[in-house]
């Protein structure tokens, strides 16, 4: 309870107003998602790992926690998210408590690495009290930012379902089938019959 009005009048003094309100929105990453060849989101607390990675003008392929070609739309999708990421707030405090955002110890690490081997690396912390954001901070910077709590939502499904490419349906096909044999028909003086029947095929 303590640490929550610590956060709280935190807020208050880096935005002059009540943390509902918006303000200091700036950008956090700024990257063209076409330059992208590894997305890595780790949770921190259980090690868990999921990592995406492709070579220019080669498809996204999984390699943690196992290889397999990747959701092309999922990846990119929150590739889009993140190459635009901004804060809600900024809170710019000298010796910040890195503690109170829960940025000492956070919960999840997201790197970003571009072609030119720049490395763009997101660490997140705990929920802000109103519950409607996270702290989150550019690992080596100072500043702490609130980011929506929604773009931490996309990361955790992630995680908890790695974007593996979806299996294609099944199709059906028409195959005939003789449905009465050709000797019986001939022993009969009759024809034998043929009719269409589906079967699956992948």
């Amino acid at each position: 309870m303590l640490l929550a009005a610590l956060v709280y009048l935190v807020e208050i003094r880096s935005s002059g107003g009540a943390p509902g309100e918006e303000g200091g929105r700036v950008p956090i990453f700024s990257f063209a998602v076409e330059d992208v060849v590894l997305l890595e989101v780790r949770d921190i607390a259980s090690d868990e790992v999921v990592a995406v990675r492709r070579w220019i003008g080669e498809a996204w392929r999984m390699v943690e926690p196992f290889g397999a070609e990747a959701d092309y739309t999922r990846v990119e999708g929150l590739l889009g998210t993140l190459s635009t990421l901004q804060s809600t707030r900024v809170i710019d405090e000298e010796d910040a408590d890195l503690e109170a955002f829960g940025l000492s110890e956070p919960l999840m690490r997201v790197r970003v690495d571009q072609e030119s081997g720049d490395s763009l690396v997101l660490v997140v912390g705990r929920e802000n009290p109103a519950g409607y954001s996270h702290y989150v901070q550019r690992e080596g910077e100072g500043a702490v930012y609130l980011v929506s709590s929604s773009v931490i939502g996309d990361l955790e499904r992630l995680l908890d379902g790695p974007p593996e490419k979806p299996t294609p349906m099944p199709t059906e096909t028409l195959v005939p089938t003789v449905i009465t044999s050709a000797s019986t028909a001939a022993s009969a003086g009759g024809t034998a019959t043929v009719e269409p029947t589906s079967t699956v095929q992948e």
